[in-house]
Order: structure tokens, then C-alpha cells, then sequence
């Protein structure tokens, strides 16, 4: 029988944050996503760590069905704010920490801000250094084009690209990557969210990065064409005690491409982590 997924919202200062709930264990798992997705991202991965954790996976502010805001309430830094918020709300001093694409950076932000909350983490396919924002997303801010245009097509295009089995972009998941910005003011929105995105915000931790002790696991897909696998090795040679892998058949979106690879390598991290913390 699956865990039970459950949908809730909190206050968090003047906005409120959706967030998917599942699991009873002692220890949390917090899962990050990035740009334009939302914590639908998750939904095949969120059952089977639901077995072992208690699972909770937000929609960042500005993203699915959580509240819009200005960009800079959006930004990295923000984001992290916006989730230790959540987090001490729901009661959740310390955490594994799962994040992929922005949400990595958010992670990483957290760590060195929060070394104390956090018991282990995963980044996947995830924001590092200089190598973001991407291209795509920086001409969400002044389009040129038509296809550059902050709309549902451009985050129909987004995810095809960055999937390498395009029949796992399946119509339920498009529905809810898209949805969230299918309003009058979504592209606005969506223009919003871009303009918060610096790579300062993630080159600035760096000589933080470099003093983290918890369990690290960098794992990146080896067809991302977005964020190559170079810069998963790159992150790992930068944090202690971080191990880095290449996932087989994957691209930018590994849990979508290959979601059983990614849940082993999930369930190994967090079953050498959980060792360590207890």
C-alpha cells in the first residue's frame, strides 16, 4: 500500500507556500524543485521515500500552487528563508534535503546558512557555480522572439528539451507544470521568477561549501544538456565528503526520464545518511 500524498498550505511571512506531505518516518526529506516546475516533480519519487521518511515537498514562492511575489522575493537566498520558515512551522529542526535544477541551489544556500538543520543532502541535475541561468531563462526577461515569450509553450518546450524519453512527459504531467502559469498574469509572473535568478547567489557560497561535513551525494543525468555532468564532478570536488555519479539513461530531468534509477540512488543516500545522523 502507498503512503498517502497530502496537500497543505502555511503562512510563511505575507505569502502562503503549498507543499506536498507523505510518510510518518523520525526523519524528514525535503525535496527542492527548480524553474518553471513545482513539487509535482516529485510525484512518482515521493511514495517510495514515504515508506521509510516523512516526506515534504513545497512549491517554492512564485511556482505552482504556492503564492507570486516580486523577484526579489524569489531569489536563492529568499527561497531558503521561505523554507526554514516552512520548516520550523511544521515543527522540523533537521532534514535530508533532496534538490534539483534552482532547488539545489537552494539547498546548498541552506547548508551553509543551516549546517545544523541539515543531516545530508542531494543535489541533482542542479544550478552550481557560474552555470546558471541558463540561456532559455534569462530570455524569459526580454524576449526577441515568440518562442522566447514567458507562456505554457515555453514551459511545454523547457521540459521536452530537457527530457531524453519524451513519452514520459506524459499529459497529467504537463497539465501541472503548465497550469500554474495558465493565467492573464502568469507570463508576468513567469518573467518574474526569471529576473530573480543571479549566479552570484550560488558563487558567493563557495568557501562555504567547502566546510560542510554531512553526507553529500551529487548525481547528475548523463545526457543533461542543460547542466552538463561536468559540473556535478566540479561540486564534488568541491564538498567534503560528497560522492558523484552519472545516471544512465537521463537528462536534465532524471526523475522523469528514469524515476526507479533515481529512487535507488535516493533510498542509498539517505540509507547511509540516516545511519550516520542517528
Amino acid at each position: 500500500m502507498q503512503p498517502n500524498i497530502q496537500e497543505h498550505s502555511a503562512k510563511i511571512g505575507t505569502h502562503t507556500m503549498f507543499y506536498r506531505k507523505a510518510g510518518s518516518g523520525s526523519q524528514t526529506v525535503v525535496l527542492m524543485h527548480g524553474i518553471p516546475t513545482n513539487s509535482f516533480l516529485w510525484i512518482e519519487v515521493i511514495p517510495r521515500l514515504a515508506e521509510r521518511f516523512t516526506v515534504i515537498a513545497p512549491d517554492m514562492i512564485g511556482y505552482g500552487k504556492s503564492s507570486r511575489a516580486s523577484h526579489e522575493e524569489l531569489t536563492l537566498p529568499k527561497q531558503a528563508d521561505h523554507v526554514r520558515l516552512l520548516l520550523d512551522q511544521l515543527g522540523v529542526h533537521e532534514a535530508h534535503f533532496i534538490g534539483h535544477d534552482l532547488g539545489s541551489g537552494v539547498t546548498q544556500i541552506f547548508a551553509t546558512k543551516n549546517p545544523e538543520r541539515v543531516s545530508s543532502f542531494v543535489i541533482i541535475d542542479g544550478v552550481a557555480f557560474s552555470n546558471w541561468p541558463l540561456p532559455k531563462v534569462v530570455s524569459l526577461r526580454y524576449p526577441t522572439a515568440p518562442e522566447f515569450e514567458p507562456s505554457p509553450l515555453f514551459i511545454e518546450r523547457m521540459m521536452r528539451e530537457g527530457l531524453l524519453h519524451q513519452e514520459q512527459l506524459t499529459p497529467e504531467l504537463l497539465k501541472a507544470m503548465v497550469e500554474p502559469f495558465q493565467t492573464p498574469s502568469g507570463p508576468s509572473e513567469l518573467k518574474e521568477a526569471s529576473l530573480a535568478l543571479e549566479h552570484h547567489q550560488t558563487e558567493e557560497i563557495v568557501p562555504q561549501l567547502k566546510e560542510l561535513t554531512m553526507p553529500a551525494t551529487i548525481l547528475f543525468g548523463q545526457y543533461d544538456r542543460y547542466l552538463p555532468p561536468y559540473w556535478g564532478l566540479r561540486l564534488s570536488e568541491t564538498i567534503p565528503n560528497a560522492t558523484f555519479k552519472v545516471l544512465p539513461d537521463c537528462s536534465h530531468y532524471s526523475m522523469i526520464d528514469n524515476p526507479m534509477v533515481v529512487v535507488e540512488e535516493f533510498m542509498l543516500h539517505l540509507e547511509k545518511a540516516a545511519t550516520v545522523s542517528v
